[in-house]
């Protein structure tokens, strides 16, 4: 990603074997935030997804699957190969007696810091925050936004005059909508309109919001209209919304990789 692109759309942000209970006090906190966030249960998967995001920031929690040593070595390894140039490495770790931290540490670069599991939960997490923020995870954008063009089943729906108006979703946030209208249902909506009680399909999952159209703009032959969610639109369904995003994101992440590429370097054994 460019240096231009980052300052726009911001960065992912990646923590390699996080607990359950890491991924929900801290996890869910950030993306509520809108920090696009990702978990990656297994270190083995690590690099193959990686690889495809190499301009992210990423945080090891160096407590579970490896020993001290294992992390550290595998956490050198990044250095070996050009690709990871971009990455923005921590670690996120109940600390060591401070020698073996000491001996941890050497000679890792860790751009992103060392974050103390020891301390106060809230501090933990306020240290996370400052720490992207300082490696420009957000950039510009404030919201993060799902691609749903692809999805067999991700559309908005209302009835008016006994007609039922259905739109396919182009991608969504937490704030709106753009979507696909065919030109013979432009007499559908106009700009400043307000809609209630639409239904949002989100694949298996089903919201209620309120819209206003907020512009309407020829996409060839369709329209490309710009909605936003009105204030009376619930914090439960927003809630709902973000959940798919985090979902559709993951799962677009998922598919990059195969089985096939799980890393099997025996890092507990290297030199």
């Amino acid at each position: 990603m460019a240096d231009a692109d980052k300052s726009i759309y911001g960065r992912k942000v990646f923590f390699i074997s996080p607990s359950i209970g890491f991924e929900q006090q801290v996890l869910e906190r950030l993306r509520l935030m809108e920090y696009e966030v990702y978990a990656i249960d297994d270190y083995r998967k690590a690099k193959a997804l990686l690889r495809k995001n190499a301009d992210s920031i990423c945080f090891c929690m160096a407590d579970a699957q490896m020993t001290p040593k294992g992390w550290h070595n595998f956490i050198s390894s990044f250095s070996e190969e050009n690709v990871f140039s971009p990455l923005d490495m921590g670690v996120i770790m109940h600390f060591l007696p401070e020698d073996k931290q000491a001996n941890f540490q050497a000679g890792l670069s860790l751009e992103a810091g060392v974050i103390d599991l020891n301390e106060d939960s809230e501090e933990v997490f306020h240290k996370i925050v400052r720490a992207i923020d300082a490696k420009n995870a957000k950039g510009m954008r404030k919201y993060v936004r799902a691609n749903c063009l692809n999805e067999s089943q991700a559309d908005l729906l209302w009835l008016k005059d006994n007609r039922m108006f259905k739109l396919k979703i182009i991608d969504i946030s937490a704030v709106g909508i753009a979507a696909k209208l065919s030109a013979g249902q432009a007499n559908a909506v106009f700009i400043n309109q307000i809609i209630e009680g639409v239904t949002l399909n989100l694949k298996s999952v089903q919201v209620s919001v309120d819209i206003k159209i907020s512009a309407i703009k020829s996409a060839g032959d369709s329209l490309l209209v710009v909605i936003m969610f009105t204030a009376s639109t619930t914090p439960d369904s927003i809630n709902k919304i973000r959940a798919y995003i985090a979902e559709n994101l993951k799962a677009a992440l998922r598919s990059s990789i195969r089985l096939s590429d799980l890393d099997r370097t025996d890092y507990e054994h290297l030199e």
